[in-house]
């Protein structure tokens, strides 16, 4: 017996989503894909297909075709449910692709997402900051991120804009060094969450100790960065290595800058035995000191 049209198109999107998780699936998915868009163009299950083939564009990083699909998609089905998704995910390939042009584009995507008030316009909100921050546009971004701070929005995107508070305050600081205290209130407030992920946290105190230098406060600085290398000593958290190491190699130049190589060796040695992406880099730097500093190998 014959397929009715039905259990085809059925089978014909099935078949996309099983291409897609089998590993390196993505060309035939790509190609399925296209093919039930053609043969099946009035079928209801279009836009979940568009939605599909945009995500393994933007998957791939082929930004334009990505956002060709997600733009089609909210203009051929403005109410559906996948309108929110795709426009946001239309601005974030634009975002991605770099040029001048597709950034204001991607601000103007993000806009429709916000006025759709659903369950992205807090995150297309700090999009929008971040593109404002690209543009020059530093303190259009500022206001962008008090409305996420002062809205409804999740934990994980209000620690987004403190952080990216913070980081505009640091950079405006290079003209108006008032600014670094700004920024140091908005690392201490991300710092001060204890839900936050340990990332958030390392981060929040590494960028202040990075205005704790430049207002000329070492020993502060030294402070913040030492916090991040005692955090990771409690075993009840998960690890985290980024900071952690961009912390301990500054903390060992601040030292070594004062010839305080016992205490720069120990952090070396702290970072060499964690284990992570940069120990070997810090047991090198261990080994020069030694030799340059005669220090005695514990």
């Amino acid at each position: 017996g014959k397929m009715t049209p039905s259990a085809l198109e059925r089978t014909d999107y099935l078949a996309i989503w099983l291409e897609d998780a089998t590993p390196r699936g993505e060309a035939k998915a790509i190609e399925l894909a296209k093919r039930f868009i053609q043969q099946h163009e009035d079928s209801a299950l279009v836009p979940s297909v568009r939605m599909k083939l945009g995500e393994i564009y933007f998957r791939q990083e082929d930004f334009a075709n990505a956002e060709t699909q997600f733009e089609i998609l909210t203009e051929q089905d403005s109410k559906g449910p996948f309108t929110e998704r795709a426009l946001f995910f239309a601005g974030e390939a634009g975002m991605a692709s770099m040029a001048a042009q597709s950034l204001d584009r991607a601000l103007l995507l993000f806009g429709r997402v916000v006025q759709l008030n659903g369950e992205f316009k807090w995150a297309a909100r700090n999009e929008q900051a971040v593109i404002e921050r690209k543009l020059g546009k530093p303190r259009d971004a500022l206001v962008l991120y008090d409305e996420v701070l002062n809205g409804t929005a999740r934990p994980a995107e209000k620690r987004e804009a403190i952080c990216g508070k913070g980081d505009i305050f640091f950079e405006l600081a290079a003209n108006d060094p008032q600014n670094y205290q700004r920024a140091i209130e908005a690392y201490d407030q991300l710092a001060a969450d204890r839900e936050a992920p340990p990332h958030w946290r390392n981060q929040a105190l590494f960028k202040k100790g990075l205005c704790l230098e430049k207002k000329a406060d070492r020993s502060g600085a030294l402070a913040s960065f030492y916090s991040i290398l005692e955090e990771a000593n409690r075993g009840d958290r998960p690890r985290e290595f980024f900071w952690f190491y961009k912390a301990g190699f500054n903390a060992g130049q601040l030292l070594e800058a004062d010839a305080k190589w016992e205490s720069a060796a120990a952090v070396y040695e702290k970072l060499a035995s964690a284990g992570g992406s940069r120990s070997a880099e810090a047991r090198d730097r261990l080994d020069r000191l030694r030799l340059e500093h005669f220090l005695r190998q514990e």
